[in-house]
Protein backbone atom coordinates (compact mmCIF):
# COMPACT_ATOMS: atom_id res chain seq x y z
CA UNK A 1 0.00 0.00 0.00
CA UNK A 2 2.41 2.24 0.73
CA UNK A 3 4.76 1.26 -2.16
CA UNK A 4 2.17 2.53 -3.80
CA UNK A 5 2.88 6.39 -5.37
CA UNK A 6 -0.58 7.26 -5.93
CA UNK A 7 -1.46 6.94 -2.14
CA UNK A 8 1.91 8.01 -1.08
CA UNK A 9 1.01 10.99 -2.40
CA UNK A 10 -2.28 11.63 -1.36
CA UNK A 11 -1.19 10.39 2.04
CA UNK A 12 1.85 12.98 2.07
CA UNK A 13 -1.09 16.04 0.64
CA UNK A 14 -3.30 14.98 3.14
CA UNK A 15 -0.52 14.61 5.78
CA UNK A 16 0.96 18.46 5.50
CA UNK A 17 -2.43 20.27 5.53
CA UNK A 18 -3.61 18.49 8.40
CA UNK A 19 -0.01 19.33 10.26
CA UNK A 20 -0.72 22.99 9.63
CA UNK A 21 -4.32 23.18 10.70
CA UNK A 22 -3.30 21.27 13.94
CA UNK A 23 -1.92 25.13 14.99
CA UNK A 24 -5.02 26.87 13.86
CA UNK A 25 -7.92 26.44 16.05
CA UNK A 26 -5.74 27.62 18.87
CA UNK A 27 -5.02 30.47 17.03
CA UNK A 28 -8.51 31.18 15.93
CA UNK A 29 -9.88 30.98 19.21
CA UNK A 30 -6.60 33.33 20.70
CA UNK A 31 -7.06 36.15 17.53
CA UNK A 32 -11.37 36.15 18.29
CA UNK A 33 -9.94 36.60 21.90
CA UNK A 34 -7.21 38.94 21.72
CA UNK A 35 -9.05 41.25 19.62
CA UNK A 36 -11.45 41.84 22.64
CA UNK A 37 -14.02 39.61 21.40
CA UNK A 38 -16.18 37.68 24.21
CA UNK A 39 -17.51 34.01 23.90
CA UNK A 40 -19.80 34.56 21.74
CA UNK A 41 -18.06 36.46 19.07
CA UNK A 42 -16.12 33.37 19.12
CA UNK A 43 -19.06 31.23 18.87
CA UNK A 44 -19.97 33.24 16.33
CA UNK A 45 -16.70 33.14 14.01
CA UNK A 46 -16.83 29.16 14.58
CA UNK A 47 -20.88 29.30 13.40
CA UNK A 48 -20.10 30.72 10.49
CA UNK A 49 -17.66 28.46 9.44
CA UNK A 50 -19.91 25.49 10.21
CA UNK A 51 -23.06 27.19 8.81
CA UNK A 52 -20.99 27.35 5.28
CA UNK A 53 -19.92 23.80 5.62
CA UNK A 54 -23.50 22.56 6.13
CA UNK A 55 -24.64 24.59 3.49
CA UNK A 56 -22.05 23.43 0.91
CA UNK A 57 -21.81 19.69 2.05
CA UNK A 58 -24.50 18.18 -0.34
CA UNK A 59 -22.64 20.00 -3.39
CA UNK A 60 -19.54 18.81 -2.29
CA UNK A 61 -20.74 15.34 -2.27
CA UNK A 62 -22.11 15.16 -5.83
CA UNK A 63 -19.06 16.69 -6.61
CA UNK A 64 -16.95 14.50 -5.70
CA UNK A 65 -19.00 11.78 -7.47
CA UNK A 66 -19.11 13.64 -10.68
CA UNK A 67 -15.71 15.11 -10.93
CA UNK A 68 -11.95 13.46 -10.44
CA UNK A 69 -12.05 13.33 -6.63
CA UNK A 70 -8.21 14.62 -6.87
CA UNK A 71 -9.38 17.82 -8.62
CA UNK A 72 -12.15 18.46 -5.77
CA UNK A 73 -9.53 17.98 -3.29
CA UNK A 74 -6.61 20.40 -5.03
CA UNK A 75 -8.99 23.30 -5.30
CA UNK A 76 -10.29 23.13 -1.89
CA UNK A 77 -6.67 22.97 -0.76
CA UNK A 78 -6.21 26.02 -2.74
CA UNK A 79 -9.12 28.18 -1.80
CA UNK A 80 -8.45 27.39 1.79
CA UNK A 81 -4.73 28.34 1.69
CA UNK A 82 -5.49 32.06 0.07
CA UNK A 83 -8.49 32.30 2.48
CA UNK A 84 -5.96 31.88 5.35
CA UNK A 85 -3.59 33.89 3.99
CA UNK A 86 -5.74 36.99 4.02
CA UNK A 87 -6.50 36.06 7.37
CA UNK A 88 -3.05 35.61 8.93
CA UNK A 89 -2.75 39.54 7.03
CA UNK A 90 -5.61 41.02 9.05
CA UNK A 91 -4.41 40.06 12.35
CA UNK A 92 -0.66 40.57 11.70
CA UNK A 93 -1.81 44.04 10.24
CA UNK A 94 -4.54 44.74 13.40
CA UNK A 95 -7.35 45.39 11.24
CA UNK A 96 -9.05 42.19 11.57
CA UNK A 97 -12.64 42.82 12.66
CA UNK A 98 -15.50 40.63 13.76
CA UNK A 99 -17.41 40.55 10.44
CA UNK A 100 -14.06 39.85 8.59
CA UNK A 101 -12.94 37.09 10.78
CA UNK A 102 -16.73 35.48 10.23
CA UNK A 103 -16.61 35.82 6.61
CA UNK A 104 -13.16 34.15 5.95
CA UNK A 105 -14.37 31.44 8.49
CA UNK A 106 -17.32 31.10 6.24
CA UNK A 107 -14.95 30.42 3.08
CA UNK A 108 -13.08 28.17 4.38
CA UNK A 109 -16.35 26.46 5.87
CA UNK A 110 -17.35 26.38 2.06
CA UNK A 111 -14.17 25.10 0.70
CA UNK A 112 -13.91 22.36 3.27
CA UNK A 113 -17.48 21.03 2.41
CA UNK A 114 -16.13 20.01 -0.79
CA UNK A 115 -12.85 18.58 0.53
CA UNK A 116 -14.91 16.29 3.02
CA UNK A 117 -16.31 14.25 1.14
CA UNK A 118 -13.67 13.52 -1.73
CA UNK A 119 -11.81 12.68 1.12
CA UNK A 120 -13.84 10.48 2.27
CA UNK A 121 -13.95 8.51 -0.77
CA UNK A 122 -10.67 8.87 -2.42
CA UNK A 123 -9.20 5.62 -0.17
CA UNK A 124 -11.74 3.30 -1.58
CA UNK A 125 -10.35 3.67 -5.11
CA UNK A 126 -6.22 4.21 -3.87
CA UNK A 127 -5.92 0.85 -1.26
CA UNK A 128 -8.32 -2.59 -1.90
CA UNK A 129 -10.93 -3.59 0.95
CA UNK A 130 -8.76 -5.48 2.84
CA UNK A 131 -6.49 -2.76 3.32
CA UNK A 132 -8.84 0.09 4.31
CA UNK A 133 -8.85 -0.08 8.07
CA UNK A 134 -4.99 -0.08 7.53
CA UNK A 135 -5.59 3.39 4.95
CA UNK A 136 -8.11 4.86 7.31
CA UNK A 137 -5.59 4.34 10.55
CA UNK A 138 -2.58 5.62 8.73
CA UNK A 139 -4.72 9.00 7.64
CA UNK A 140 -5.73 9.37 11.68
CA UNK A 141 -2.27 9.30 12.39
CA UNK A 142 -1.74 12.09 10.07
CA UNK A 143 -4.44 14.05 11.53
CA UNK A 144 -3.86 12.98 15.13
CA UNK A 145 -0.12 13.25 15.45
CA UNK A 146 0.36 16.68 14.83
CA UNK A 147 -2.46 17.82 17.38
CA UNK A 148 0.53 16.11 19.78
CA UNK A 149 3.00 18.76 19.58
CA UNK A 150 1.10 21.21 16.78
CA UNK A 151 -1.43 22.85 19.29
CA UNK A 152 1.47 23.36 22.61
CA UNK A 153 3.11 24.95 19.95
CA UNK A 154 0.64 27.39 18.37
CA UNK A 155 0.01 28.09 22.33
CA UNK A 156 3.62 29.09 22.41
CA UNK A 157 3.60 30.98 19.13
CA UNK A 158 0.49 32.79 19.45
CA UNK A 159 2.05 33.75 23.03
CA UNK A 160 5.34 35.08 21.80
CA UNK A 161 4.32 36.07 18.27
CA UNK A 162 0.57 36.48 18.15
CA UNK A 163 -1.99 34.41 16.08
CA UNK A 164 -1.32 35.85 12.29
CA UNK A 165 2.06 34.10 11.95
CA UNK A 166 0.60 30.68 13.08
CA UNK A 167 -2.79 31.61 10.57
CA UNK A 168 0.31 31.82 8.01
CA UNK A 169 1.82 28.75 8.76
CA UNK A 170 -1.85 27.21 7.88
CA UNK A 171 -2.25 28.71 4.84
CA UNK A 172 1.31 27.19 3.46
CA UNK A 173 0.46 23.89 4.23
CA UNK A 174 -3.09 23.87 2.07
CA UNK A 175 -0.40 24.97 -0.91
CA UNK A 176 2.04 22.48 -0.21
CA UNK A 177 -1.11 19.82 -0.18
CA UNK A 178 -2.34 21.06 -3.36
CA UNK A 179 1.10 20.67 -5.02
CA UNK A 180 0.91 16.73 -3.45
CA UNK A 181 -2.90 16.17 -4.71
CA UNK A 182 -2.31 17.15 -7.82
CA UNK A 183 -0.10 14.42 -8.83
CA UNK A 184 -2.54 11.86 -7.25
CA UNK A 185 -3.33 9.78 -10.13
CA UNK A 186 -6.42 7.55 -9.78
CA UNK A 187 -8.81 5.27 -12.39
CA UNK A 188 -11.04 7.03 -15.05
CA UNK A 189 -14.06 7.47 -14.26
CA UNK A 190 -17.46 7.79 -16.93
CA UNK A 191 -18.89 11.23 -17.55
CA UNK A 192 -21.96 11.74 -15.60
CA UNK A 193 -25.08 11.02 -17.31
CA UNK A 194 -27.49 11.80 -14.95
CA UNK A 195 -28.54 15.18 -13.08
CA UNK A 196 -26.77 16.59 -9.87
CA UNK A 197 -30.80 16.60 -8.97
CA UNK A 198 -31.34 12.36 -9.43
CA UNK A 199 -27.82 11.98 -7.74
CA UNK A 200 -28.84 13.62 -4.59
CA UNK A 201 -31.73 11.68 -4.51
CA UNK A 202 -29.75 8.70 -4.82
CA UNK A 203 -27.67 9.50 -2.04
CA UNK A 204 -30.47 10.20 0.06
CA UNK A 205 -31.91 6.81 -1.35
CA UNK A 206 -28.25 5.24 0.27
CA UNK A 207 -28.36 6.78 3.32
CA UNK A 208 -31.88 6.45 4.65
CA UNK A 209 -31.67 2.47 3.44
CA UNK A 210 -29.31 1.70 6.33
CA UNK A 211 -29.93 2.28 10.08
CA UNK A 212 -27.05 2.07 11.39
CA UNK A 213 -26.03 5.08 9.73
CA UNK A 214 -28.92 7.86 10.30
CA UNK A 215 -29.19 6.50 13.80
CA UNK A 216 -25.42 7.13 14.67
CA UNK A 217 -25.35 10.56 12.44
CA UNK A 218 -28.83 11.90 14.15
CA UNK A 219 -26.77 11.08 17.63
CA UNK A 220 -23.71 12.70 16.66
CA UNK A 221 -26.18 15.86 15.49
CA UNK A 222 -27.27 16.21 19.10
CA UNK A 223 -23.37 15.76 19.80
CA UNK A 224 -22.47 19.06 17.91
CA UNK A 225 -25.27 20.90 19.53
CA UNK A 226 -24.87 19.66 23.04
CA UNK A 227 -21.38 18.62 23.43
CA UNK A 228 -19.00 20.04 21.12
CA UNK A 229 -20.20 23.41 20.88
CA UNK A 230 -19.93 23.76 24.65
CA UNK A 231 -16.44 22.17 24.46
CA UNK A 232 -15.37 24.79 21.79
CA UNK A 233 -16.45 27.57 22.98
CA UNK A 234 -15.94 27.30 26.94
CA UNK A 235 -12.85 25.03 26.43
CA UNK A 236 -10.33 28.59 25.58
CA UNK A 237 -12.69 30.35 27.66
CA UNK A 238 -11.77 28.50 30.95
CA UNK A 239 -8.41 27.87 29.74
CA UNK A 240 -7.78 31.51 29.84
CA UNK A 241 -9.30 32.16 33.04
CA UNK A 242 -8.85 29.76 35.42
CA UNK A 243 -5.88 27.70 33.60
CA UNK A 244 -3.51 29.43 32.65
CA UNK A 245 -3.85 30.96 29.08
CA UNK A 246 -2.98 29.73 26.06
CA UNK A 247 -0.52 27.21 26.91
CA UNK A 248 -2.66 25.36 28.66
CA UNK A 249 -5.03 25.16 26.24
CA UNK A 250 -2.06 24.05 23.71
CA UNK A 251 -1.72 21.34 26.63
CA UNK A 252 -4.58 20.09 27.00
CA UNK A 253 -5.11 20.08 22.83
CA UNK A 254 -1.89 18.29 22.29
CA UNK A 255 -3.32 15.24 24.72
CA UNK A 256 -5.95 15.11 22.77
CA UNK A 257 -3.74 14.50 19.98
CA UNK A 258 -1.53 12.06 21.62
CA UNK A 259 -4.21 9.99 22.55
CA UNK A 260 -5.52 9.66 18.62
CA UNK A 261 -1.74 8.49 18.15
CA UNK A 262 -1.97 5.97 20.47
CA UNK A 263 -5.60 4.62 18.80
CA UNK A 264 -3.87 4.92 15.32
CA UNK A 265 -1.23 2.63 15.76
CA UNK A 266 -3.33 0.37 17.55
CA UNK A 267 -5.27 0.15 14.62
CA UNK A 268 -2.48 -0.90 12.41
CA UNK A 269 -3.06 -3.99 14.37
CA UNK A 270 -6.21 -4.66 15.41
CA UNK A 271 -8.85 -5.77 13.24
CA UNK A 272 -12.12 -4.44 14.81
CA UNK A 273 -14.88 -6.59 13.87
CA UNK A 274 -17.81 -4.55 15.57
CA UNK A 275 -16.56 -0.72 14.66
CA UNK A 276 -19.87 0.81 15.93
CA UNK A 277 -19.74 -1.03 19.11
CA UNK A 278 -16.38 0.46 19.95
CA UNK A 279 -16.99 3.59 18.45
CA UNK A 280 -20.30 4.41 20.66
CA UNK A 281 -18.71 2.68 23.63
CA UNK A 282 -15.50 4.61 23.11
CA UNK A 283 -17.50 7.88 22.85
CA UNK A 284 -18.20 8.28 26.63
CA UNK A 285 -14.76 9.46 27.29
CA UNK A 286 -15.76 12.86 26.91
CA UNK A 287 -17.96 13.07 29.56
CA UNK A 288 -15.26 13.21 32.21
CA UNK A 289 -13.41 15.94 30.38
CA UNK A 290 -16.32 18.40 30.39
CA UNK A 291 -16.82 17.66 34.02
CA UNK A 292 -13.07 17.75 34.53
CA UNK A 293 -13.70 21.37 32.68
CA UNK A 294 -16.37 22.59 34.61
CA UNK A 295 -15.41 21.84 37.66
CA UNK A 296 -12.19 23.80 36.74
CA UNK A 297 -9.82 20.74 37.49
CA UNK A 298 -5.66 21.22 37.79
CA UNK A 299 -4.48 21.45 33.95
CA UNK A 300 -2.57 17.83 34.16
CA UNK A 301 -6.12 16.19 35.01
CA UNK A 302 -7.77 18.18 32.33
CA UNK A 303 -4.87 17.11 29.82
CA UNK A 304 -5.35 12.90 31.14
CA UNK A 305 -8.97 13.50 30.33
CA UNK A 306 -7.99 14.31 26.90
CA UNK A 307 -6.20 12.28 25.94
CA UNK A 308 -8.72 9.38 26.80
CA UNK A 309 -11.00 11.64 24.44
CA UNK A 310 -8.31 11.67 21.79
CA UNK A 311 -8.07 7.87 22.20
CA UNK A 312 -11.98 7.44 21.06
CA UNK A 313 -11.83 10.19 18.48
CA UNK A 314 -8.90 8.61 16.67
CA UNK A 315 -10.59 4.94 17.19
CA UNK A 316 -14.06 6.56 15.89
CA UNK A 317 -12.74 8.35 12.75
CA UNK A 318 -10.87 5.30 11.67
CA UNK A 319 -13.72 2.73 12.27
CA UNK A 320 -16.19 4.97 10.41
CA UNK A 321 -14.50 5.81 7.58
CA UNK A 322 -13.56 2.00 7.35
CA UNK A 323 -17.21 1.23 7.88
CA UNK A 324 -19.12 3.55 5.78
CA UNK A 325 -15.64 2.60 2.95
CA UNK A 326 -17.19 -1.06 3.00
CA UNK A 327 -20.41 -1.19 3.17
CA UNK A 328 -21.50 1.80 0.82
CA UNK A 329 -21.51 1.20 -3.08
CA UNK A 330 -18.48 3.19 -4.29
CA UNK A 331 -20.12 4.90 -6.85
CA UNK A 332 -22.23 6.70 -4.26
CA UNK A 333 -19.78 6.94 -1.12
CA UNK A 334 -19.32 10.99 -1.44
CA UNK A 335 -22.98 11.92 -1.79
CA UNK A 336 -23.52 9.03 1.26
CA UNK A 337 -20.77 10.95 3.38
CA UNK A 338 -22.26 14.17 2.49
CA UNK A 339 -25.20 13.32 3.83
CA UNK A 340 -23.63 12.06 7.15
CA UNK A 341 -21.76 15.08 7.36
CA UNK A 342 -24.46 17.32 7.16
CA UNK A 343 -26.36 15.51 9.97
CA UNK A 344 -23.99 15.41 12.25
CA UNK A 345 -23.22 19.12 11.31
CA UNK A 346 -26.48 20.81 10.99
CA UNK A 347 -26.95 21.50 14.18
CA UNK A 348 -23.44 22.79 15.51
CA UNK A 349 -23.85 26.75 14.23
CA UNK A 350 -26.86 26.57 16.70
CA UNK A 351 -25.06 25.19 19.51
CA UNK A 352 -22.23 27.36 18.25
CA UNK A 353 -24.02 30.56 18.37
CA UNK A 354 -26.07 29.78 21.72
CA UNK A 355 -23.20 28.40 23.86
CA UNK A 356 -21.64 32.12 24.43
CA UNK A 357 -25.16 33.62 25.44
CA UNK A 358 -26.40 30.86 27.90
CA UNK A 359 -23.00 29.99 29.27
CA UNK A 360 -23.02 34.45 30.24
CA UNK A 361 -26.60 33.69 32.15
CA UNK A 362 -26.34 30.54 33.37
CA UNK A 363 -22.72 30.30 33.65
CA UNK A 364 -19.90 28.05 32.52
CA UNK A 365 -19.85 25.37 34.68
CA UNK A 366 -24.08 24.42 34.35
CA UNK A 367 -22.93 24.09 30.90
CA UNK A 368 -20.44 22.21 30.53
CA UNK A 369 -22.41 20.00 33.26
CA UNK A 370 -25.52 19.42 31.08
CA UNK A 371 -23.34 18.62 28.05
CA UNK A 372 -21.46 15.80 30.38
CA UNK A 373 -25.13 14.04 30.84
CA UNK A 374 -26.45 14.24 27.86
CA UNK A 375 -22.59 12.49 26.27
CA UNK A 376 -23.83 9.39 29.10
CA UNK A 377 -27.51 9.39 28.09
CA UNK A 378 -27.07 9.51 24.18
CA UNK A 379 -24.45 6.87 23.62
CA UNK A 380 -26.20 4.36 26.16
CA UNK A 381 -29.07 4.99 23.63
CA UNK A 382 -27.23 4.09 21.02
CA UNK A 383 -25.97 1.00 22.21
CA UNK A 384 -29.39 0.01 23.14
CA UNK A 385 -30.04 -0.44 18.51
CA UNK A 386 -29.29 -4.07 17.86
CA UNK A 387 -28.04 -2.41 14.66
CA UNK A 388 -25.36 -0.55 15.89
CA UNK A 389 -24.26 -3.27 18.70
CA UNK A 390 -24.20 -5.81 16.12
CA UNK A 391 -23.01 -4.64 13.35
CA UNK A 392 -20.35 -6.75 11.76
CA UNK A 393 -16.82 -6.25 9.09
CA UNK A 394 -16.55 -9.57 7.71
CA UNK A 395 -13.10 -9.00 5.90
CA UNK A 396 -10.32 -10.62 4.33
CA UNK A 397 -7.17 -10.30 5.75
CA UNK A 398 -4.79 -8.57 4.27
CA UNK A 399 -1.45 -10.61 2.77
Amino acid sequence: MWADPAFRRFFLGVATSLAGSAMAPVALAFAVLDSGGSATDLGIVAACGVVAVVGCLLGGGVAADRLPRRVVLVGADVVCGVAQVVFAVLVLTGVAELWSMALLAAVRGASAAFHQPALAALPAELVPPDRLQRANSLLELARSVPQVAGPALAGVLVAVGGAGFVLLVDAASYLVSAAFLAGVRTPGRGAPTTSPWRDLREGWTEFRARRWLWTTVLQLALWNLLVVSPFLVLGPVVAERDLGGAWAWGLVSAAQGAGAVLAGVALLRLRVRRPLLVTTAARLTRAPLLVALALPSPVPLVALAAFAVGSSSGLFFALWRTTTQTLVPPHALARVSAYELFGAFALGPIGLALVGPVSERLGTAPVLWTAAAWQVLSCCALLLLPDVRGLRLNRPRPE
